[in-house]
């Protein structure tokens, strides 16, 4: 459990558990969202040390998978000769099973269509 505090928002005032900024130092509410100017240094320490911080929410996309070659993540394309390959350096992704390559095939073609 980490530090509770009264959120000074006009119209919030909850009682929660805000999460630091480690890269601003501010602190936001949990329930509003909005920064609580509040907050003592100290408690911000402590949050940190806790762990109690706002966390980079990673994007989620169909199909991503890591390139060997680059080592960026993102959906693949379809190359030269029916070629499964990274859509950031072109280089192919050869460690993929051939039943999942299908499988990208399929979705890439049906997304095509839609356009």
């Amino acid at each position: 459990m980490g530090f509770l505090v009264y959120c000074d928002n006009k119209g919030c005032g909850k009682d929660q558990e805000p999460v630091l900024d480690v890269n601003t130092g501010e602190v936001f509410c949990t329930e509003c969202g909005k920064s609580i100017k509040t907050v003592t240094e100290f408690a911000k320490r402590q949050m940190k040390a806790l762990g109690q911080v706002k966390r980079a929410v990673k994007k989620q996309q169909a199909f991503s998978v890591k390139c060997n070659a680059c080592n960026r993540e993102n959906p693949p394309k379809i190359g030269e000769k029916n070629k499964i390959v990274c859509s950031f350096c072109d280089a192919e992704l050869t460690d993929l099973p051939k039943p999942f390559q299908q499988v990208i095939r399929n979705f890439i073609r049906s997304q095509r269509k839609d356009l």
